[in-house]
């Protein structure tokens, strides 16, 4: 079996009629990038990106793929994925595999196990030897634009979807407006669900120090992200600091960058994103390192190629999502159930 197209396409989102907003940013809509290989035998796979923001982004991807990437990995047989994979990173090397580079490497990666599954009739967390059918989810719908008033039926719409958890963004100038966001939450969802927070990288070590202190009073499960991604060092700090759980992940690119944060003992729960970390074939190392060091991991990100890895790998926390759209996830008492068709289809 040889790879003998890929086909490439992009979208540019509209602008969305009211942003959604966190501590760094305005996410005002960017597009979607989705990549098909075909074989010689007929079978298929399939990925996309979606990019909050920014719309040059999807196009500049499919540039980069169609004219460095897609040409090593045509003619190759797509079941030797951790070889195509490899020789990816060492083509782009010279230029560096993070950034955009990686968000292709990431699409072609996770396009071959979705055929491999194909291939083998069965889901990919099937095919990497699955550990569980379910994985607990929460739903990240509180963002910063929304008012107060506006958080109460949003978060009561996830609990009757069937979430049992809802993050919570922060980061806002006074620590005062971020109690009261998150005893606004805790008064719809009660004692009995969770509530993370995410400061989005904003902080500085002393600060989130001061504010994570806080959001251990109101008894927040993780503080997400506090601080800038690549300051291990000051990670290190925070987590030796707090006794709130330390979140944190989803900013780094490959394996290695992950090796360096858990050196510094800078995180207790990790958070691979799928499109950054490199594809499945980088999470499922990221998630082997993690249960190495006894540290558990959720995910950036939701969609069935998340929920699959964390259905397989060990260590394996909560799965990232939305409100529940279309039917999917399948939630059951808070639990996400893994997707039932080839590769990774949902049914």
């Amino acid at each position: 079996m040889k790879v003998i197209e890929i086909e490439t396409r992009y979208e540019a989102a509209p602008a969305r009629e009211r942003p959604i907003r966190d501590a760094l940013q305005v996410l005002d809509g960017g597009g979607s990038f989705r990549l098909t290989i075909r074989t010689d035998s007929g079978l298929i796979g399939e990925a996309s990106s979606f990019f909050g923001r920014v719309r040059g982004s999807a196009p500049v991807l499919k540039a980069l793929v169609d004219q460095i990437l897609a040409p090593l990995v045509l003619g190759q047989n797509p079941l030797d994925v951790r070889a195509i994979h490899e020789a990816l990173l060492r083509e782009t090397e010279y230029q560096g595999s993070s950034g955009l580079t990686m968000f292709g490497i990431s699409a072609i990666d996770t396009a071959l196990w979705d055929l491999v599954g194909k291939a083998a009739n069965l889901p990919c967390h099937q095919l990497w030897g699955a550990r569980t059918d379910r994985v607990p989810a929460y739903a990240m719908v509180a963002w910063l634009n929304f008012s107060l008033e506006e958080l109460k039926p949003i978060c009561d719409r996830a609990l009757r979807q069937g979430f049992r958890a809802v993050k919570v963004k922060v980061g806002c100038p006074s620590v005062d407006e971020d109690i009261a966001r998150i005893e606004t939450v805790r008064s719809v969802v009660g004692r009995d669900a969770e509530i993370m927070v995410d400061a989005n990288q904003v902080h500085t070590v002393a600060e989130a120090i001061r504010r994570g202190r806080v959001y251990e009073d109101l008894g927040c499960l993780w503080y997400e992200e506090p601080i800038p991604a690549h300051n291990y060092s000051g990670y290190g700090e925070l987590c030796a600091a707090l006794d709130i759980p330390i979140a944190t992940g989803e900013n780094l690119y490959g394996k290695e960058e992950f090796a360096e944060l858990f050196r510094n003992r800078g995180v207790d729960i990790v958070q691979p994103d799928l499109r950054r970390a490199g594809g499945p074939t980088e999470v499922m190392a990221v998630a082997q390192m993690a249960a190495a060091c006894g540290i558990p991991w959720a995910s950036h990100g939701g969609g069935p190629v998340m929920l699959s890895l964390l259905c397989s790998m060990p260590g394996a926390a909560w799965l990232e999502t939305g409100f529940v759209e279309g039917g999917r996830p399948t939630l059951l008492d808070g639990f996400a159930l893994a997707p039932r068709g080839p590769g990774f289809a949902w049914e």
